[in-house]
């Protein structure tokens, strides 16, 4: 992208008093231009693609976690990874091949729930990538991310085969869920 500003130049004068002065030429406003048009409108089409996109949040932050949507053009740019498809029993997610579950303490079961951390890990930065944008999605978004990261731990919980287990990863996906949703409650179900 090129900023072209034409300064202003002071009269020439020939050194003589009775010689007239040249023309001041006015200064020409900055115009950014860049190599695929003459003007400013692809720099505003740019704009529009890289802007959340209007409507339900909610439903575009589960079509970005089931692959359904691809990824930002300049998301890799943006937040520094390319996140990946993995096939689970119960449908596409996309993970963010950094993320793990962060659980204070490591106490409970985090390990069997990294799958499902990685997605929603995924999600946060999707919010996180709009924030720097400067269009941030709205709290719909978040809740999305929440709700697929507690759905995911459910299904993981109710695949399990013996009934003790259920109960067990049942039991802290709960417990997972809920601390979630309270720390996006805490932070106005806004970017982390």
């Amino acid at each position: 992208m090129i900023i072209r500003n034409t300064p202003v130049r002071p009269p020439q004068t020939s050194g003589t008093a009775s010689a007239p002065a040249r023309p001041v030429t006015p200064p020409v406003r900055n115009q950014v231009k860049d190599s695929f048009s003459a003007g400013t409108a692809a720099t505003q089409r740019t704009a529009a693609v890289t802007a959340a996109p209007p409507g339900d949040h909610g439903k575009l932050m589960n079509e970005y976690l089931t692959g359904a949507r691809p990824p930002p053009a300049d998301f890799e740019q943006v937040m520094g990874y390319k996140p990946y498809a993995i096939q689970t029993p119960h449908g596409q997610r996309m993970q963010d091949p950094h993320g793990y579950a962060s659980v204070p303490g490591k106490i409970g079961p985090d390990k069997e729930f990294d799958k499902a951390a990685k997605t929603h890990d995924y999600g946060y930065d999707l919010l996180r990538y709009y924030d720097r944008k400067g269009t941030p999605l709205k709290p719909e978004a978040r809740k999305a991310a929440d709700a697929m990261f507690r759905k995911d731990m459910f299904d993981y919980a109710n695949d399990q085969k013996g009934a003790m287990d259920r109960f067990k990863f049942r039991a802290w996906a709960q417990v997972y869920a809920t601390a979630v949703e309270l720390n996006s409650v805490r932070q106005g179900n806004g970017p982390p």
